[in-house]
């Protein structure tokens, strides 16, 4: 596939969307590397949001956890029914959440059967790798 400023375009927003400091790709043996930042030559300085992160909190015991970083829907769809709410029992196996990462959605199952005591995150809420979700008890 050849490089075209449409794909360079689409490439650059996409960075941008994701809050990358530098993005690369290739084709046909050619790559090109753009960095946001000061012009020059100069370092770019690191992204705010980025050096700003809190770290993750240490989950509890019986806390459910993001397996990867992304956005967390609690909804299959907007306006819809949530997967569960706070009180609800909920079987082994059964989608509590999605996490959606690069358009991709994966389904989160709840590891036990139980009764969900916490929802921890906020419907549409970015979450890192680890951190906690919910607790099912």
């Amino acid at each position: 596939m050849p490089i075209t400023i449409d794909s360079i375009i689409a490439g650059m927003e996409w960075a941008a969307d994701n809050h990358l400091a530098e993005f690369a790709f290739s084709a046909e043996g050619h790559r090109i590397t753009i960095r946001r930042g000061a012009a020059g030559g100069a370092q770019p300085a690191p992204p705010a949001a980025a050096a700003a992160a809190p770290p993750v909190p240490a989950p509890e015991a019986d806390a459910v956890t993001a397996p990867l970083a992304g956005l967390c829907h609690l909804r299959p769809e907007s306006g819809g029914a949530a997967f569960v709410e706070p009180g609800a029992r909920v079987e082994a196996g059964q989608t509590i959440c999605i996490i959606e990462a690069m358009k991709m959605m994966t389904p989160i199952p709840a590891p036990q059967a139980g009764t969900v005591e916490a929802i921890l995150v906020g419907d549409g809420a970015t979450v890192e790798a680890g951190a906690p979700l919910m607790r099912i008890r």
